[in-house]
This record gives structure tokens, sequence and C-alpha cells, in this order.
């Protein structure tokens, strides 16, 4: 133990001094860092925060009720599936209020996430003033510096998705904040303050039980509590997780689907495989710690290989770990902070080892942001002693303090700047899928987000009034380049081969290439939708959206039973399904089968009354057996349900042909609002 010496009165006043000059810069760093967010839209998994606005004007007051009930966020997949996340109400109910305060507004919204992580380094930098009492008061300081900068903490900051991080990294901070006070005050207020504040922990995210053997060593190596009472905390802390992490699924259903996309190792049973790809992961980690480039927004398959202890890799990394364990049990005794901050990174980043439980992705930077910390305080720690400066003691020489400094500085101007880039980078989705693909070329997730993002785009560009899919073959071809990649690193991945065949079978694009002449591209696409829906249903065989797709491709290409047998496929797999029975009463009927279309439509009809699909068959039907007025009156009744413009036009000038002015103006305002409507 070290002699504590006596500061005159002169030395406190310029130590309050420094450390009042400290905390402006903290700030002030923090600040400049990450103030390019503000610039940000909404990106990635942002969806969460978006949808706050409907929750919030539909349950008004009442969602406090709904958020505190309800699990985190379900969303229905591409492939139908519905995903329900975790049980987070703290995180949720910090964007109802945001969104009450000051609507959707993506500036604000990455402003909170900015003063949120400045409030977190603040209490980051109080509670290593207070483990490091006695040190040099640059220590802590220095520390906090290379933590604010450090570039993995950009996913965390710039994607307000991870606010959920943030405040569950910042409440377990304040829980340990307060067992500190417990120990030094002796006050039983602080102990309740520091287990509720845990409590809410969980609730933001269960990633706090990364701080559960954070708490027991800190008070080992930091203040002189008995074990015995360091037991009973612990098992107090172990309670909360218990109510805050665990109790809630007790009464929530918890249906994550999981995919080999995320992670192989929710499917892997080889126990060589879990270890040997846990170990590459964890090795990954200080990699990107020690050199965190390139970052990304996502890793999954195929970007970390599924190994065995065998591979080069992972015996690197055990070796590494091995020495970081023996480095961490060899100082313990005499509580140094090496060995203190070597067991914290232990601790932090076992959760995401993907050994106990895969982790969604494999890898994710946000997963390092409570091991930074420790990482953090190594490099701190080794700068010190690279200029014979002594963290331990309060006093040391100005020249070796200032070159403790500058090098510092060295390491800060490359963390910044890879920040304020990488900030950037996250200002849409697209803007982040552009930046990363260049690292991402052996990732399903990435290119299927890549090619659904170009698709989307296409969409929006073929749903204009004139086609110009011409002008825009090149984003078509961009968008089928990243799903057929998708395929060769995964051929089980049935969204990508769904996807590729909606671009090939895209009825604007098959307008183009006919109106260019151009038979054999034609058929090329037709073919290459045949195929690519064949795929999806080898691998989802009852997947009405291929099923249906496939059968509206044979019937574009003229090859009717194909048509019909997948449509009648379409139908089986989904009793309450529509358009197939739309599209395979319209082929019964031109094949003369009247009676069989009839019940087809009248199926509709029971199905959902309001649909307008059979009244506007009827009509066709009657059109052309050369009955207009009894089509006239079908299209009426559909005009009455979700018919399309098409058939208020088509009314709008059979009445001003007969004369009947009024009804032709009804139906043309009805035709100028349902063209103004917006597009679903």
């Amino acid at each position: 133990m070290m002699v504590k010496k006596l500061k005159d009165p002169g030395q406190l006043a310029h130590e309050k001094r420094t450390k009042i000059f400290f905390l402006l810069v903290i700030i002030l760093f923090t600040l400049l860092l990450y103030g390019n967010t503000t610039n940000n839209l909404y990106s990635l998994d942002d969806y969460i925060i978006q949808a706050m606005d409907t929750q919030v004007e539909e349950h008004g007051f009442g969602l406090v009720k709904e958020i505190f009930s309800t699990t985190y966020t379900t969303v229905t997949t591409g492939d139908g599936v519905e995903k329900s996340l975790g049980y987070r109400p703290v995180v949720r109910l910090v964007y109802a209020l945001e969104y009450a305060i000051f609507g959707v507004m993506p500036g604000v919204a990455h402003m909170i996430n900015i003063l949120l992580y400045l409030t977190l380094v603040l209490v980051l930098y109080r509670v290593l003033q207070r483990v490091f009492r006695g040190y040099s008061i640059w220590f802590p300081f220095v520390i906090t510096l290379l933590f604010i900068a450090h570039p993995v903490h950009t996913e965390v900051v710039a994607s307000l998705k991870n606010r959920d991080e943030l405040l569950s990294m910042l409440f377990s901070l304040l829980t340990l904040q307060m067992l500190l006070k417990y120990h030094d005050k002796s006050k039983i207020i602080y102990l309740v303050a520091g287990l509720l504040l845990y409590v809410i922990a969980f609730l933001s995210k269960p990633t706090a039980l990364a701080f559960w053997f954070v708490f027991p060593l800190t008070l080992y190596f930091f203040t002189n509590m008995k074990w015995k009472k360091i037991g009973v905390i612990f098992g107090l802390l172990t309670l909360m997780i218990v109510i805050g992490g665990m109790m809630p699924f007790w009464f929530l259903d918890r249906i994550r689907d999981v995919s080999m996309v995320d992670n192989p190792l929710y499917f892997e049973d080889n126990i060589w495989y879990i270890l040997g790809t846990g170990m590459y992961s964890l090795g990954y980690y200080v990699k990107l710690l020690v050199i965190p480039h390139p970052l990304l927004y996502y890793y999954g398959y195929d970007m970390i290989p599924l190994v065995n202890l065998g591979n080069l890799w992972v015996i690197l990394s055990i070796l590494l770990y091995a020495g970081i364990l023996g480095v961490a049990i060899w100082k313990a005794r005499e509580k140094h902070v090496i060995s203190y901050a070597l067991f914290f990174f232990l601790v932090t980043i076992a959760m995401f080892a993907n050994i106990y439980r895969p982790v969604p992705g494999i890898i994710g930077e946000r997963f390092l942001l409570i091991p930074s910390v420790a990482f953090s305080i190594v490099l701190a720690w080794l700068i010190f002693k690279l200029f014979k400066a002594v963290p331990e003691s309060a006093v040391n020489k100005g020249s070796r303090i200032m070159f403790v400094m500058i090098f510092t500085g060295l390491i800060l101007i490359p963390y910044s700047y890879k920040t304020v880039k990488r900030n950037a980078a996250w200002y849409t989705d697209l803007s982040l899928y552009n930046a990363d693909m260049p690292y991402l070329e052996n990732s399903v997730k990435a290119h299927d987000l890549m090619g659904n993002t170009t698709m989307r785009k296409i969409e929006r560009e073929l749903a204009q009034p004139v086609n110009v899919a011409k002008f825009i073959m090149p984003e078509i071809s961009k968008a089928l380049k990243h799903f057929k990649r998708a395929v060769e690193i995964w051929p089980e991945h049935a969204s990508s081969w769904k996807n590729m065949g909606m671009i090939y079978n895209h009825p604007r694009i098959a307008e183009h290439l006919v109106a260019k002449g151009d038979t054999a591209e034609f058929m090329r696409f037709k073919r290459g939708a045949i195929s690519s829906f064949k795929k999806a249903l080898e691998i989802e065989p009852g997947d009405g959206k291929a099923l249906f797709n496939l059968g509206f491709t044979y019937e574009n290409v003229g090859e009717i039973d194909s048509a019909i047998y997948y449509y009648e496929r379409c139908i089986a797999s989904n009793r309450q399904i529509i358009n197939p029975r739309s599209r395979l009463a319209n082929l019964m009927f031109m094949m003369g089968d009247l009676d069989k279309a009839v019940e087809l439509n009248e199926e509709i009809m029971w199905i959902s009354p309001d649909e307008a699909l059979p009244y506007i068959n009827f009509g066709n039907y009657y059109m052309m057996s050369g009955d207009t007025l009894h089509a006239v009156i079908a299209f009426e009744d559909a005009a009455k349900r979700n018919a399309q413009p098409e058939v208020f036009a088509f009314l709008s000038e059979y009445f001003s042909n007969i004369g009947e002015t009024q009804k032709a103006q009804f139906y043309k305002n009805k035709h100028t609002q349902a063209m103004q409507a917006p597009k679903q």
C-alpha cells in the first residue's frame, strides 16, 4: 500500500483547476468528435425509433403500459417470419419521450445519442477518478481520452438503435459508482440506489450482464471491503439480474428467428468448431481494439470462418488469452492496475465469445463498448511506463507527463480522424453499405441488404408513370450482382433467390425489353425468374411468394399449364390467399371454364368482402363477352371497394359517353384522388 502525502493548499487549488480543465477538454473533445452525426438521417436498424411516431399517436400516455408489458420490437422479415426481440422498456420509453417532445427529427435523435455518450464518459471519468484515487490525476484523464476517441464506439453513437447499449453501460457505471460510495460512506442508501440502477441497466439492455463480475472485481481491487461483504453484494446483484433480465420473460413470449446468415454456430453441434470459432472471434476483438480498421456494420456468415482448434489464428488467440489470464492472476495478489484491467477485459468480453451462446452477427463492434475501458486502461498504463512516468504516483516530473500527453495525442489524431470519417458513413443505409461493401465480399447479409436497398430504389423509379427501365439497367444489374453473390456464398439463402426472381420478372423491365425488341434478353430474364423461384422453392417448398410469382412468370411466357400448377400449389399453401385465386380464375375463364372462374372469384368475395378484384374480374368477363351493361354494374361494385384508378377512369369515360355528366364527374374526381393517394 502507498503512503499518502498531505498536499499544501496551493497544490490542492492547482489540482482543482487542472481537474476543471480536464472536464472541459473531455466535454469539448466528445462533442467535436461526434458532432457531425447530427447531420445523419436514419440508417440500418433505426426503424425502431422511426416506428415510435405511430405508437405515440395510437396509445398516448397508455404507451407506457404498452412499453413495459411487451417485447422490445416485433418485426416481420421479408420471409414472413416474426422476430420478437428482447425486453428493453427503458430505451423504448426514451424513444417515446423523444418523439412526444420533438417528433421525428433525426438530427435531434443523434444529438440525444451524443449527450448520452457524453454523460457516460463523464460518469466513467468520475469512476476512474475514484478507482485511481492517489494515482496521478493525469492517468484517469488519459484513459478517458483514449476511450472517447476509440473508433469502435462509432457504431453505438452514430446508430440510433444502439442507444440501448449507451443506456445499459451508463446505468451500469452509475451502479458501480454507487457501490463505491456505499463503501466510502457506509450509507445503505447508496447500496439500494446501486441495486435499482442495475435493474434499470438490465431494462435498457441485458448486455449489462457484462458488469456482473466487474462490481466485485472493482470492490476487491480498490477498497478494503471484506470478502464476505463483497459476496453479499454480489448475491444482491445476482438477484437484480433475475428481476431485470430474466423475470420479464416469465410472462412475455420470447421468439427470435435464428439464421445461418447471422451465425452458423446456431446450427453447429461440434464442440471443437464452437470453441475454435469462439476463440477466433475473441482474437478478432483484440485486433479491432488494437487496429480498428476496417470497421463494419455487420459481419455474419461467411466473414468470420467456422474453424476448429487447429486453425493458426485460433492457436494464436488461445496463447494470447492464456497470457492475458496468466498476467492477471500473477499480479492479482498485489492488486496491480494491470491485473484489474486484464480481468475487467476478460469478464466483459466473455459473454460475446460465441462459446456459451452464439452472438448475432458473430462479431459486433458495439460489444466492445464495455471491454474497451480495460483496453484504454492498459494502453494508458503502457504510455506512462514508456516515458518512465508512474501512474500509481500522484507526483511525476512535468517533462514525463508532457511526453505522455504528446504520445497520447499522436494516438488520438488517427483515432479521431477514423471516428469522424466513420460517423459520416452512418448517414443513411446506402452510404453505410457503400462504405463497407469493399470489405464485406464474403458476407451474405451485406450483399442481401445492398441488393434489397438497390431493389427498393429500382421499385421507386419503376413506379413512375413513364417507364424509365432503360435508364436504370445499371442499377438493376447491380442489385442482381449482389443477390447472386449472396447465393454464391450460401446457396440456401431463399430470400436472395426470391428477390432475383422478382427483378427478373418485373413487368416494367419486361415492357422495356419488349419495346426495345430484345426478345433474347426478355426470355433470358423470364428464364432467370423461373430458375430463381424454383431454387427458392427447393429451400422453402411452401413459400407462397415464390409459388405465386413462379406461376405468374409461367403465365407471362405462355406456359399456362405450369402457371395453373403453381397457382394451385400457392392456394393450397394458404387458403386465405387472394391474388393467385384471381390469376387462376382469369386463366380458367380464358380456357372456357366459366364455372371454375366464378367459383374462385366467389371464394375471394367470401375471404375478403372489401376486395375489389373479383368484381373487376367479372366486369372484364362481361366486357369480353360484349355485355357492357353488366360490366359497368360489376365495375361500380368494385369502385365501392379498394379499386385501382383504372376502374374510375373507365367509369368516368363510360358515363361521359352516354351523357351522364354527374356520374362521369364523380368518377373523374375519384380517379384524381386515387392517383394522388400515396403508394402502398
